[in-house]
């Protein structure tokens, strides 16, 4: 994957954890749905495409 590729993704990471912190209606469907492949299907759906180390290392960029 390319740099900017991996920023783009790292980026949606980033947006997805800011939409969970402020959308509850979001946040609670995301919680609310029990199956992994489906949790994953609903957040791609809602456009934000990354992968588990991409969403890792967003969550280390907030908490630092």
């Amino acid at each position: 994957m390319q740099s900017e590729e991996l920023y783009m993704c790292q980026e949606l990471a980033i947006a997805f954890l800011e939409k969970m912190k402020r959308d509850e209606t979001f946040r609670e469907t995301v919680i609310m749905i029990e199956d992994v492949e489906a949790k994953l299907e609903y957040i791609n759906q809602e456009g934000f495409v990354f992968t588990s180390d991409e969403l890792d290392t967003a969550v280390s960029s907030i908490l630092d």
